[in-house]
């Protein structure tokens, strides 16, 4: 008799991280308590490889919880996540590294060191890799460096390389953040509320810029947002969030703005993703 293969690597053996899949991410019947508070509630949801994947919904609905368990910054009280072919709610930390080496994020608020140049902000992406600390600019190898002046190149901020990046205006440090996840060389990037402080003109360019380096990289981008106007614009697939429940799943190009707009009606109970009655606001 053939003895099957077995589901997950043995003690002590690293599962293999890779982009390779139908599916690259996969949560099923996900469910996250934090004490007596409910953040997603028998959620189960898998996201389009190498396209941009939105997550829509009111503030505590669920998106920035969601994108955290997707490297592990979270784990499930419940079900189970898959990223890159990584279990990661039964993960080991020494694996969790390794993924997130493979899951580039950003944040709302950049989280740059102002203090830094912006060359050596976009060279602290590659710590992870690197061993021992590193104390200024000429700390990391030349490789890095140049790496991440072709970043910059990239974002268009090639210009800005030896500014502090605390000088920089909102829409310029969020394309830094870019830049610094992009020299991780991700298979995956994750992008928590990217444009909510900026102005129209800046969110418009951070979009257009991750539009394109999905297109580009073949990357996939899972994205939180607020904005129904934005997120019909620029995403692949949306995802709809309301009280922790996934309320609507649907391409763009299949979703009408009434559709996007419900995902913030009728808070106290979800409504079936096929129901037309919703009304847009404007």
């Amino acid at each position: 008799m053939t003895e099957a293969p077995a589901l997950y690597p043995a003690p002590g053996v690293d599962p293999p991280i890779t982009s390779e899949g139908h599916e690259s991410i996969e949560l099923q019947h996900v469910t996250k308590r934090f004490g007596k508070v409910t953040a997603l509630d028998d959620v189960s949801v898998s996201f389009v490889p190498r396209k941009v994947n939105v997550l829509l919904g009111l503030s505590g609905s669920g998106k920035s919880t969601l994108l955290r368990h997707v490297n592990g910054l979270h784990r499930p009280t419940d079900g189970t996540v898959t990223t890159l072919g990584t279990p990661v709610h039964s993960a080991s930390e020494r694996t969790l590294r390794r993924l997130r080496g493979r899951v580039g994020m950003i944040f709302q608020h950049f989280h740059l060191v102002g203090s830094m140049s912006v060359l050596e902000n976009v060279c602290t992406g590659r710590l992870g890799s690197l061993r021992g600390p590193r104390i200024g600019l000429f700390s990391y190898p030349r490789a890095v460096r140049e790496d991440a002046m072709e970043q910059l190149v990239r974002v268009g901020l090639a210009d800005k390389a030896f500014q502090r990046a605390d000088t920089l205006s909102g829409g310029q440090q969020q394309r830094v953040a870019i830049a610094r996840a992009l020299i991780q060389d991700p298979a995956v990037l994750l992008a928590d509320e990217p444009v909510a402080s900026l102005d129209p003109v800046s969110s418009a360019g951070v979009i257009e810029l991750l539009t394109s380096i999905s297109e580009e990289r073949d990357l996939t981008i899972v994205c939180s947002l607020h904005q129904v106007e934005i997120a019909l614009d620029f995403a692949h697939r949306i995802v709809g969030l309301r009280s922790g429940q996934v309320v609507l799943d649907r391409t763009a190009a299949e979703m009408t703005r009434e559709d996007a707009y419900g995902i913030y009606s009728a808070v106290a109970a979800p409504v079936a993703v096929d129901d037309r009655s919703w009304r847009s606001p404007r």
